[in-house]
């Protein structure tokens, strides 16, 4: 899956500077963007573990080396031990989940997560099939006060980049809510 680049600071600020010696774990990797983005701008040499439901996402990433771990597997499912990453990125994920899909992945991502769980999600950007990919469809919104009784800190940007491409132009405009949540 993509994402917006309007998220590009907002995230890699949540983050921190340096993450030598950390796992991260990137749900939703698609074609790979925020593995590179911590590979190339972040400190360290992270261990990045990159997970999707779309095998055709995974086969163009492999022979890249953007991530030292590729899984395929169904969000809101999470097959990794307690306790077992540091940080985990969930970003543009939940819109493509049902609420209770959805509620099942933050709750995943709190159970394998030992430091910080970062996640994104856009507001007003309906999205059909992408690239023949149909979990790339949204089917919920998450409002940020959702967000928020779940424990999250939260964050909104509102995209240009988005509106400048949107299909549908009755579409007012679109925000992004991002969210962090500090597991210590």
């Amino acid at each position: 899956m993509s994402h917006d680049p309007t998220l590009n600071s907002y995230i890699l600020d949540v983050l921190p500077n340096n993450l030598d010696g950390l796992i991260v774990l990137d749900v939703g990797c698609g074609f790979g963007e925020w593995g590179f983005l911590i590979k190339t701008r972040k400190q360290g040499a992270p261990y990045i573990i990159g997970m999707d439901i779309w095998l055709s996402y995974l086969e163009k990433l492999n022979p890249l080396n953007i991530y030292n771990e590729l899984i395929q597997a169904d969000a809101p499912y999470v097959p990794l031990k307690s306790k077992s990453i540091d940080i985990a990125l969930a970003c543009e994920v939940l819109e493509h989940l049902s609420k209770g899909q959805g509620n099942i992945l933050l709750k995943e991502l709190e159970r394998v997560t030992k430091k910080l769980i970062v996640i994104s999600t856009p507001l007003n950007y309906p999205q059909k099939d992408v690239h023949g990919n149909p979990y790339e469809r949204h089917v919920t919104e998450w409002a940020p006060d959702e967000l928020k009784q779940l424990g999250f800190k939260v964050e909104i940007a509102r995209s240009h980049f988005a509106e400048r491409r949107r299909m549908n132009k009755n579409i007012e405009r679109v925000l992004l809510v991002v969210a962090s949540k500090t597991m210590e």
